[in-house]
């Protein structure tokens, strides 16, 4: 079958479940879409609908087929989209859901890059939400970037495609200064309030492995939407703060924390998650490309 044409006739009757209804979408007579369904039929050798003179019902071949059908409607327009913004010289814009590790590490580390290789290519970074794998499921972005164990336990995940990009160690930061720096055993340390980055990793996780560490487990005081407002935190107190190794790494001439001699066990794996059935387009596939350098 050659004719898309033929597929879009299909699945507006699908949806509609009425070949009037159908015909007002497409913008052509009623008959040329009972025609071409017809046809498509026949090529198929199945039938598609039951028709009666009140009611129009797909046939079990019908919900078998009607989502392969929506994908390969779907990639050739994504084709042709591709085609045109290239012929254009142009990428288009993308809407990219982060968590706030991956925003202030590897999200700004691959638009750097995409501003030497993509100048024309729009990014708007939404950072802060409480769920944004269900923001791109129900198409609020176009692109998330987060936690990959976040991912897995997420009702979403059955909709979505997901690569992991970077694993990060967390690391305990604390002022140069601090009473309990140098301390010998971790629940000195973490005898002080604990401050952690919200809502950028898996934090029953993260709370299960602070448990085995303490008696009595450990257990944030703080909660900050920000890797940045931790650090500085710690800076300027005697909170404990809990961040990404290369984040502390290279901040720490500017907010002047040091680092604890003690592994929090605790690793978090980074993750490029889009629709399962769409095909990227080239703007998100140039995004992925450079977190995958940064990263």
């Amino acid at each position: 079958m050659n004719d898309l044409r033929l597929l879009a006739n299909f699945v507006a009757v699908y949806r509609h479940r009425s070949f009037r209804a159908a015909a007002d979408e497409l913008g052509m007579g009623q008959s040329s879409v009972t025609k071409r369904v017809q046809t498509l039929e026949n090529e198929l050798g199945l039938r598609l609908f039951n028709r009666t003179t009140r009611t129009v019902e797909p046939t079990d071949s019908a919900r078998q087929l009607i989502v392969a059908a929506e994908n390969t409607l779907r990639t050739s327009a994504a084709f042709h989209e591709e085609a045109r913004l290239l012929a254009g010289g142009e990428m288009g814009a993308i809407r990219v859901g982060a968590t706030a590790l991956a925003a202030e590490t590897l999200v700004v580390g691959a638009l750097a890059r995409l501003a030497a290789t993509h100048p024309n290519l729009e990014v708007e970074v939404v950072v802060g939400s409480s769920d944004i794998y269900r923001d791109l499921a129900s198409g609020e972005c176009d692109v998330a970037v987060g936690d990959e164990a976040n991912f897995e336990s997420s009702s979403y995940a059955s909709a979505l495609r997901m690569e992991r990009i970077h694993t990060e160690t967390l690391v305990y930061v604390h002022r140069p200064d601090h009473p309990a720096a140098g301390a010998a055993r971790l629940a000195r340390l973490l005898a002080f309030p604990l401050a952690i980055p919200s809502r950028y990793f898996n934090e029953n996780k993260l709370f299960e492995t602070l448990a085995t560490q303490t008696d009595p487990p450990a257990h944030p005081s703080y909660r900050l939407n920000s890797l940045s407002a931790c650090l500085t935190l710690a800076a300027i107190s005697n909170t404990i703060a809990l961040a990404p190794l290369s984040f502390v790494s290279r901040a720490t001439d500017r907010t002047g924390v040091a680092i604890a001699n003690f592994d929090t066990g605790i690793n978090v794996s980074v993750a490029l998650v889009t629709l399962a059935k769409n095909t990227p387009t080239p703007a998100v596939r140039a995004f992925g490309a450079a977190l995958s350098q940064t990263g």
